[in-house]
């Protein structure tokens, strides 16, 4: 199966009883470079497809297109820096691209903040700190919310245990500041992925707090997951 790191497919399980319809969308989570399988990632919900998807025995033929979607690095991997911006399952062609790049040793550079609501939920953790490891082009930051938007960094802190060390809080210009220069922001490119409320948020940062021209944006909206 042919792709590029950061495309989706549709698959078709012909569930005509969901009223979302027998088909959905999925970011193909695995790099070209994992020839021995593709992965998806999803929440499965009460829904017909996502029951059968989640009860499918190994060897079940299914329907599937062929990749499909622009969301992808850049041709010239030589040019600006990437920055990833994720929120919870959105992170799943950021997992595929990650993963290419370290693979392949490209000299693509890539700073991603993964935000999540507690530390059990980041998903491709051990993947992503084993591909920061070999590549030191990769800098990845997690960021954890906590159960709702009202929390402080203590009670965030609390909830982990008192053992978090990575950041707090929703991702914001400080966050942004902190680790990237204002030249390094100047030339890079905004990759966004996640839910249509934290995508809003990211592009609003971009655009108004940022100035980032929308040229150097590219988005990828997860709902219904």
């Amino acid at each position: 199966m042919d792709f590029k790191a950061g495309q989706y497919a549709a698959m078709d399980l012909g569930t005509k009883e969901d009223i979302e319809g027998p088909v959905r969308s999925f970011t193909i989570a695995s790099s070209p470079t994992e020839e021995e399988f593709i992965l998806i990632s999803t929440r499965i919900r009460d829904t017909p497809f996502k029951k059968k998807l989640a009860k499918l025995e190994i060897g079940t033929p299914i329907k599937i297109t062929a990749p499909v979607g622009s969301f992808v690095l850049p041709e010239d991997v030589n040019s600006k820096r990437v920055v990833f911006l994720s929120g919870g399952i959105g992170v799943t062609p950021f997992r595929s691209m990650v993963k290419y790049a370290a693979d392949n040793c490209l000299p693509i550079r890539i700073v991603m903040f993964d935000s999540n609501r507690n530390e059990e939920n980041i998903l491709y953790r051990s993947d992503f700190d084993q591909c920061a490891k070999t590549n030191n082009n990769l800098k990845v930051i997690y960021t954890i919310t906590g159960e709702g938007q009202g929390e402080s960094s203590s009670s965030i802190a609390e909830a982990s245990g008192g053992d978090w060390k990575g950041e707090s809080g929703f991702i914001n210009k400080e966050m942004l500041t902190k680790y990237m220069t204002s030249d390094e922001l100047e030339d890079s490119i905004f990759y966004i992925c996640g839910p249509p409320g934290m995508l809003k948020a990211m592009q609003k940062l971009l655009q108004d707090d940022l100035r980032i021209p929308d040229e150097r944006i590219k988005i990828e909206e997860f709902t219904g997951y």
